[in-house]
């Protein structure tokens, strides 16, 4: 039992290094993403690549998550996993079988450890099941986190592509060749945009009408500036005014918006700056300051002490 414990909490620890791993450091090269990219669509383009053999790991995690109810919870997960650039067909039941995989792991790891050290049982049990807890919610916490993450992505790159897309109306193109333009040319500096105006792009051609395309489009990224701007392009599509005027006075605003966010957290920076300070900073300056004064006190008043 032991040695089976053993193994296991190596299992979960090493599962658990290389997870943060790749979420810390390989996630954010942009050598290794864009490698990642290229072969990617290069896979996809042979035709071998739609017979591709399905992953073990994948297969098992969606086993375990194909048990789990869920039912009221469906949409909000799918809408999490859209926002979080997640759009594979099992990504739901594999989200789910990671979380009950992790909250396993770590329960039985704390139990095998606890064990190992001779813990008492009942503090023992009480700890792996908040182990547990926290196995079953740091995908959650993760996905959030990458949701958000992309969220600023999407509206750190907005204002500049819609410049282009006013240049490309402007210059004969119709909004959807635009959007198709303009996905492709923000491709390196904002892939999470380039890819949901592709999307876009795509669902007009099979044959969505643009007002739903556009809602979906907002709808799976959650920004608030790109609700507003689907708004814009389907009261101009309806009304029959000049989309590129529109867009381009829409651009502006957005513009005056961004430099406002940008005002808004350098006034913050001052807010925050204080924290570390107060609590991190000062009291190392003040043991360097006024630590030698207080030595040379007590030894004055011990030298004091000891002439009475």
């Amino acid at each position: 039992m032991l040695v089976i414990s053993t193994i296991l909490f190596a299992i979960a620890l090493g599962t658990g290094i290389l997870a943060f791993y790749q979420i810390l450091v390989r996630d954010r090269d942009p050598v290794v993403t864009r490698l990642r990219d290229l072969r990617a669509r290069a896979l996809a383009s042979r035709p071998e690549a739609q017979e591709e053999r399905p992953n073990f790991i994948v297969e098992i995690l969606a086993t375990i998550g194909g048990f789990l109810p869920t039912g009221e919870s469906t949409e909000s997960l799918r809408s999490g996993l859209e926002r979080a650039g997640i759009r594979a067909p099992r990504s739901a039941v594999v989200f789910l079988g990671t979380k009950v995989a992790l909250a396993v792991m770590f329960g039985v790891g704390w139990l095998s450890a606890n064990y190992a050290m001779a813990h008492p049982i009942g503090s023992s049990v009480l700890q792996g099941g908040i182990a547990a807890a926290i196995g079953f919610y740091l995908p959650t916490m993760w996905l959030y986190m990458k949701g958000e993450t992309r969220k600023t992505q999407i509206q750190t790159a907005l204002p500049d592509a819609l410049d282009l897309l006013v240049v490309c109306m402007e210059a004969g193109l119709g909004l959807n060749a635009g959007l198709e333009r303009v996905g492709q040319e923000v491709s390196i500096a904002s892939p999470a945009l380039s890819d949901e105006l592709l999307l876009s792009n795509q669902e007009i051609r099979t044959g969505l009408s643009r007002s739903d395309a556009l809602r979906r489009f907002a709808r799976r990224t959650g920004v608030d500036d790109v609700y507003a701007l689907t708004a814009m392009l389907i009261q101009a599509d309806k009304l029959g005014t000049s989309i590129a005027q529109s867009l381009r006075s829409h651009a502006e605003s957005m513009r005056t918006k961004r430099r406002q966010r940008a005002e808004q957290a350098a006034r913050k920076a001052g807010i925050k700056l204080a924290f570390p300070l107060v609590f991190m900073i000062f009291p190392a300056l003040l043991i360097v300051i006024l630590g030698p004064a207080v030595i040379q006190l007590m030894q004055a008043i011990a030298a004091q002490n000891a002439t009475h």
